[in-house]
């Protein structure tokens, strides 16, 4: 019982050794409940093991406990059965001399026969299949308790094969994981070369983007450093030929009057003004005489069909004015929608060559009750410069 209560205290201090643990406690509760173990108790515990033993699901190492906790308790089953023998034996022959004493015997005392336990006593049947039957000879004991001692190593080296296979599964998977981790290692290594070297050619790329911006940026403000000389010679030679049309100056004085004369009469007034696009392509291709032609074209042809008491003005280098008095937004957006119409429809006859007439972009603005001329043209300006920006083709209304 003190080895049993070792394994029991060893069993608790393991991680898988609760269901064994949990076996033999069991099983001395079971036969403790009304006095101590009996032998009964151990051919129980035995029974229990090896049962427990052969089992294809334990583990290998609860496997061996079990079969060294049996190998301590066979001696101990064979001394006491030995034992019990005996007692049987002598309670039989104490028995049979106190009735011989008492009656007189009427012929000769046989031997008695030797004492050997019932056949079919409980402790007969609890030992089958724990321990072989027992010779009469003491040599056949001993050879039994070698044989069985051959067969608790046989089980032993059974478990321990059991454990050395699980070891060799463990060996391989521990192999397999750890080429696994060599393989995601290099393909971790080649993710960050190819992450090294897009983060490189994404360097590049935004050198040269910066590049290409600045040079776009230079392209763009190059006309304004240095403009175009031919439409502005283009532009002074069509107001000296054309002494009706009126001049930037002259434009904004007729401006604020005609501003005056809305805030004391509270009548609408329109501006609009439109750029000539494309120019400078038509002079580079035809020379500048074309470009004084399409210019000449729009004074003559394209602005003079508005009203007699409209005033058409050149406004800047290829830009036109036109103020209408006493007109709201939509009478004169359709009078600038019509004058555009006219200018996609028209070709200049140029040194024998029909050459399509420039289009405009054109913005409209309205006067608003109490709004200075200043505030008014820059207005008109900024709405054309929208237009323009946007690449819009005809009136814009702001």
């Amino acid at each position: 019982m003190q080895t049993i209560a070792r394994y029991l205290e060893a069993l608790r201090e393991t991680v898988d050794g609760d269901e064994l643990h949990g076996l033999i406690a069991r099983t001395l509760r079971r036969h403790t409940r009304h006095g101590p173990p009996t032998f009964d108790c151990l051919i129980d515990l035995h029974g229990q093991l090896d049962a427990y033993a052969r089992d294809a699901l334990t583990q290998p190492s609860m496997r061996i406990r079990a079969r060294l906790l049996q190998q301590h308790i066979a001696p101990y089953l064979y001394d006491l059965k030995i034992e019990s023998m005996h007692a049987v034996a002598a309670a039989r022959g104490a028995s049979a001399t106190a009735t011989a004493a008492e009656t007189k015997p009427t012929r000769p005392l046989r031997e008695p026969p030797t004492p050997t336990a019932p056949r079919g006593s409980s402790t007969e049947i609890a030992l089958e299949g724990v321990l072989e039957r027992p010779s009469e000879e003491h040599q056949n004991a001993d050879d039994e308790r070698v044989e069985r001692y051959q067969e608790l190593r046989r089980s032993e080296k059974d478990a321990w094969q059991a454990i050395y296979g699980t070891v060799k599964d463990y060996q391989r998977l521990k192999d397999a994981w750890l080429k696994s981790l060599d393989e995601l290692a290099r393909q971790r290594d080649d993710l960050e070369q190819k992450l090294g070297e897009t983060k490189e050619n994404l360097s590049k790329l935004e050198v040269e983007r910066e590049q290409l911006r600045h040079k776009l940026e230079n392209g763009r403000a190059e006309p304004a450093k240095r403009p175009r000389p031919s439409i502005p010679r283009l532009t002074s030679r069509l107001a000296s030929r054309q002494g009706q049309l009126a001049k930037r100056d002259g434009f904004v004085r007729l401006v604020q009057a005609e501003i005056k004369r809305c805030k004391r009469s509270g009548s609408p007034l329109a501006l609009g003004l439109i750029s000539v696009e494309s120019l400078d392509t038509v002079v580079t291709r035809y020379g500048d005489e074309a470009g004084s032609a399409a210019l000449r074209c729009y004074a003559e042809e394209i602005l003079s069909n508005f009203r007699a008491y409209d005033v058409v003005a050149l406004y800047n280098r290829d830009q036109f004015a036109v103020m209408f008095p006493d007109t709201g937004k939509d009478g004169a957006r359709r009078a600038l929608e019509k004058a555009y119409k006219r200018a996609i429809e028209t070709h200049l006859n140029h040194a024998g060559a029909s050459i399509p007439l420039p289009p405009f972009a054109g913005a409209l603005v309205t006067y608003s009750p109490g709004e200075d001329p200043a505030g008014f043209l820059v207005r008109a300006d900024d709405a054309l410069s929208n237009a323009r920006s946007s690449n819009q083709r005809g009136v814009a209304l702001a």
